[in-house]
């Protein structure tokens, strides 16, 4: 069966409607419909949590209620077939070590490599030029 891996700005742009969330909601279908496997690493799971928190309050913190939606949000995405996995330290270490990746891509590519998964990403260069062989979907082809 075949996988992905979602970095957190691809969830982000489904959750929040951005231009590109379409092509992230028919992977999320495939997923939820069986076809693939779907996962999304515990760094950018934490990420996404504090990111959802502070855009849902108004001045940009995280209160317990922004938190709730945040907690409510991810827990959609795991009932619909995303797994929250923890990619091997080693494995992170080294595309660490290799590129200018932020250490929560560097997570995500790693456990798309563990997994043999294609790593769905946004528009930015960071996952050009990778030290580990893995396929790259971006669901847009500009930021936002």
């Amino acid at each position: 069966m075949s996988a992905y891996v979602f970095d957190t700005e691809p969830l982000l742009a489904f959750l929040y409607t951005e231009p590109g969330h379409r092509a992230v909601a028919d992977r999320l279908d495939e997923v939820a419909a069986g076809g693939h496997q779907g996962f999304l690493a515990e760094v950018n799971a934490s990420e996404l949590l504090y990111l959802i928190a502070r855009i849902e309050d108004d001045d940009g913190t995280a209160a317990a209620d922004s938190l709730r939606v945040a907690d409510r949000d991810i827990g959609a995405l795991t009932r619909h077939g995303i797994s929250i996995e923890r990619a091997s330290w080693q494995t992170v270490g080294e595309v660490k070590t290799a590129g200018a990746l932020a250490l929560g891509d560097a997570h995500a590519v790693a456990l798309a490599h563990e997994r043999e998964a294609t790593l769905v990403v946004g528009a930015d260069d960071d996952f050009d030029a990778l030290s580990v062989d893995i396929d790259v979907e971006r669901f847009r082809d500009h930021g936002v």
